[in-house]
């Protein structure tokens, strides 16, 4: 007998058999019949692309590519040039799959024939090879004509097997049966493309070059309520064909951060523009700069500062490092301290680091004033944050792994972990612009709300594994939302 979704699960977990086992028997090898049909339309579809664009050439014209890849780009800006067709573009994948099947000339278009405005190449092609190609073709045809191209998040993955996708804007859920981009996706993902159902299975027919991270599902989620407007319209797919453009807009949007990011403009947390600058002087005594400047030091004692010190043989100190640092933090409340940047006295020579002009300015004045001339100013050497970013890539790109002796120092991951502890703390009542000013608290009161904060959690937690921190410092999170 068939289980219903809403049925209790019959394992005994009390759970509603959609929540647990039903899950779990998603993630199974794909029937075999399934797998047959799988295979049977890839055959079908092998040398496909090419013989499609052959006779779309021949019946359209060569006016036709470019015109559709202006189209695709939703032509240009005022000021701008329509975008020229570019044949490596990451996008051309995609783009394909979109000309054949929904790009359709119109009255003013340059294809000269009018008994092809309106009408996309594939369905020209159906309607002039009838007969003359594989059924099973023409019944995937068919079913990319009637695809719309859509947001879909991953729910679970099968890796080299398929993957259980939810349309964002349509909330329908299936189960895709593929092979190599189910190897490079996982749970939380946001996923731009075409879905096409074709004698029970649903196969992917195209898909954006880049996965979208969780946080964009909030701006896919907002474009969502102009959807839902589209009440003439009997289906939801339909909707979706409707608003193609609309949908393509938001996509490009989104898919231009990650192909074609932007460098932000970077302050730290006192407000000032990021800029790496290292200040040396020439001093007398090493012993006596540390002694004129140990009060630079507010996270720890003399003692503590001296422990890591090293000593001549009449036990006076020939190199030492003060962390300049000042109580609390005008940005982050929660915060014990603010680091203002690093002092290493060695021998003769004393040289600081810090990360805005400001503070350069201002450690500068107070080195001179503590020593007087005790201390001679050399140079300052200045490195945009660009720069050093640039340079960590470069190093990156000639086999030299990025620099992060720093990060793994026990007494810095344990700094990190309480810091990213308090900030979380906080953050479950902070006014989000993201959840259009609402705390995360009040936002999982309703069923949108709730939606949003989950994929802002999914992004943080990404962020946390990257960072190697400990996952309990977002477990804590959700179960104060309820989210556990």
């Amino acid at each position: 007998m068939k289980i219903g979704r809403n049925a209790p699960c019959p394992c005994g977990s009390g759970k509603k058999y959609k929540h647990c086992c039903l899950n779990a028997s998603a993630e199974t090898a794909a029937p075999s019949e399934d797998l047959l049909v799988w295979r049977r339309v890839r055959r079908a579809l092998d040398g496909f692309p090419l013989r499609m664009m052959k006779f779309t050439s021949e019946v359209y014209g060569d006016a036709a590519l470019p015109e559709a890849w202006a189209e695709f780009h939703l032509w240009a800006d005022e000021d701008d040039e329509e975008p020229e067709f570019d044949p490596s573009s990451p996008l051309i994948p995609l783009f394909m799959a979109w000309f054949f099947h929904h790009w359709t000339p119109d009255i003013d278009t340059l294809v000269e024939d009018p008994s092809l405005h309106d009408k996309s190449p594939t369905a020209t092609f159906l309607q002039r090879r009838a007969g003359r190609i594989e059924p099973v073709l023409g019944r995937y045809l068919e079913g990319c004509l009637a695809a719309p191209f859509s947001f879909h998040e991953i729910l679970r993955v099968e890796a080299g097997r398929g993957f259980s996708p939810r349309d964002v804007l349509t909330g329908e859920e299936r189960q895709v049966i593929e092979k190599s981009a189910s190897e490079h996706m996982e749970p939380g993902d946001i996923l731009f493309g075409q879905l096409v159902e074709v004698d029970g299975i649903v196969m992917l027919e195209a898909a954006s070059p880049v996965m979208l991270p969780p946080s964009d599902k909030i701006e896919i989620m907002d474009f969502r309520r102009l959807v839902a407007k589209q009440t003439h319209l009997a289906t939801p797919r339909e909707r979706l064909l409707e608003l193609d453009g609309e949908i393509r807009d938001v996509y490009l949007a989104l898919a231009s951060r990650i192909l074609r990011p932007t460098r932000p403009e970077l302050r730290n947390t006192d407000g000032e523009l990021i800029e790496l600058q290292r200040l040396v002087f020439d001093i007398d005594s090493a012993d006596a700069a540390f002694h004129a400047l140990k009060h630079l030091c507010a996270t720890q004692s003399e003692d503590e500062v001296l422990a890591s010190a090293e000593l001549d043989a009449d036990g006076n100190i020939k190199y030492v490092e003060i962390n300049w640092s000042k109580p609390g933090n005008a940005l982050h409340t929660s915060w014990a301290n603010t680091s203002l940047g690093r002092v290493e006295i060695s021998g003769k020579r004393l040289i600081a680091e810090v990360n805005s002009a400001k503070r350069a300015e201002t450690l500068r004045q107070i080195v001179e004033d503590a020593l007087g001339d005790r201390a001679r100013y050399r140079a300052t050497e200045i490195q945009s944050l660009e720069q050093a970013l640039d340079d960590n890539v470069e190093d990156t790109r000639h086999g030299e792994p990025a620099s992060n002796e720093l990060a793994e120092l026990p007494e810095v991951k344990a700094f990190m972990q309480q810091h990213m502890a308090a900030h979380y703390e906080e953050w479950v009542s902070t006014e989000l612009p993201a959840l259009a000013g609402r705390t995360p608290m009040e936002a999982v009161t309703d069923p949108e709300g709730r939606e949003k904060v989950e994929a802002l959690l999914r992004e943080f937690e990404r962020g946390a594994e990257r960072m190697n921190l400990d996952p309990a410092l977002l477990r804590r999170a959700r179960q104060r939302l309820g989210l556990e």
